[in-house]
């Protein structure tokens, strides 16, 4: 790349910026001042093009919000997200980071990635970056340079997802328990009761129906309406919180999720000598620390979980990360061979039809052309699109540019 080439693609390149604010400095209160709801965009993209820009998208998400575009100055950026969100401009640039150029293409790669995320390889991001883009779309703010851009964003996204091992593993707490579970003897055999009917009791019954279909699960909450509806729907077995004792002792495995500020399982449930696996996956704790006392009785709680599944997972996609800086490397060269060539694009565009217009002109006015010897409007347009084409490897291969377009000419005219 010459000097003037370079000189160029980092004028443009630098018009790229981003302006945020995220899990990294700012708490969930304050991220949450300043998130946007697809309603909201349209007002940024009417006040984006009353501005000028061309090409803008916001992403908002319970850990980020954040404003990409194609634009003079990254503060730009801010004039246009803030007056739209609950927050203020002092704690934007308190909690916020702006970046712009080689520093704001570098984020975009990360977050796209996961590697940018709270936890690390959350391919969830993806998803939502691109719907963003999509509603940008809809607005026509998604320009030819910032398109080109999430191209490339889009297919590292995509090798790193298939071709190493960043988003592998197991990440929730809830599933963590599953895989726990998955390693206990004979499991397919075991009962399993799980006390909680909320959110997260919820998810763990849909996770042992669908990862240990075999096993035979029980669910009870303290609302009984609650429990039978969730057994229902996913087709395990209701029993009512009044038999708790009575269940317990049935169970080989009892999953704890009722998230109480109090213990909800004590020692007297259980009978001496009688073996069982029990997992609080409640904060705070809801098996009372007597119940670890007990003989038999193993008590698994949420920090244990974490480390012998949640850290070994994290350790693992740590060790993916330079596989992964690696695929966005090769995609930044990728775009940076086609942003040094994407300022001829429009020239090439202009000259194809002129290659088309003195072709038409000079066989329909130069009388040693007959009828018979004018070549049809197909083969027009692939010898037009020929000499672009050699046009366009010229110029990226040679240096006497003002050359080129003469010899365009005259080789495109002597090819009959």
């Amino acid at each position: 790349m010459s000097v003037e080439e370079f000189h160029i693609s980092k004028l443009v390149l630098d018009k790229f910026c981003v302006a945020g604010i995220n899990y990294h400095k700012a708490g969930a209160a304050t991220r949450g001042m300043f998130s946007i709801t697809p309603e909201c965009f349209g007002d940024i993209a009417s006040s984006a093009k009353a501005a000028g820009i061309k090409s803008v998208f916001v992403i908002s998400t319970c850990n980020r919000t954040e404003i990409y575009g194609i634009a003079d100055s990254v503060l730009q950026l801010v004039e246009l997200l803030v007056p739209h969100t609950r927050g203020d401009k002092n704690s934007f640039f308190e909690f916020g980071y702006f970046k712009s150029g080689e520093h704001a293409l570098d984020h975009i790669f990360n977050v796209a990635a996961g590697l940018d995320s709270q936890i690390l390889g959350d391919y969830e991001i993806l998803g939502q970056l691109k719907r963003a883009v999509d509603l940008s779309k809809k607005y026509r703010l998604v320009g030819p340079v910032m398109d080109r851009i999430l191209n490339f964003v889009y297919q590292a996204s995509k090798k790193i997802k298939t071709e190493t091992n960043l988003s592998n593993g197991t990440v929730s707490v809830s599933f963590a328990a599953i895989e726990l579970l998955q390693q206990t003897p004979d499991i397919e055999n075991r009962a399993v009761l799980v006390i909680g009917a909320g959110k997260f009791g919820s998810t763990v019954c849909k996770n042992l129906k669908t990862y240990l279909p075999q096993t035979s699960v029980t669910i009870m909450n303290r609302t009984d309406e609650t429990a039978r509806a969730l057994g229902e729907a996913n087709k395990i077995s209701f029993a009512r919180y009044s038999e708790i004792s009575a269940e317990i002792e049935k169970a080989d495995i009892v999953v704890v999720c009722t998230n109480a500020k109090e213990p909800t399982v004590f020692p007297d449930y259980f009978k001496p000598g009688a073996e069982k696996i029990i997992l609080d996956l409640s904060v705070p704790m809801n098996v009372h620390p007597d119940v670890k006392n007990a003989s038999g009785i193993k008590v698994t709680d949420v920090d244990q979980i974490s480390k012998s599944i949640l850290d070994r997972t994290l350790a693992i996609r740590k060790a993916e990360v330079p596989k992964a800086q690696a695929i966005i490397d090769f995609y930044k060269k990728e775009f940076s061979t086609w942003l040094h060539e994407y300022h001829y694009a429009l020239h090439l565009k202009t000259w194809k039809a002129k290659l088309n217009e003195i072709d038409t002109l000079h066989t329909q006015v130069c009388e040693f052309y007959n009828d018979k010897e004018l070549i049809d409007e197909t083969e027009r347009v692939a010898r037009a699109q020929k000499a672009v084409k050699q046009l366009a490897v010229n110029l990226k291969l040679r240096n006497d540019k003002g050359c080129q377009f003469i010899s365009i000419i005259n080789d495109y005219l002597q090819t009959r």
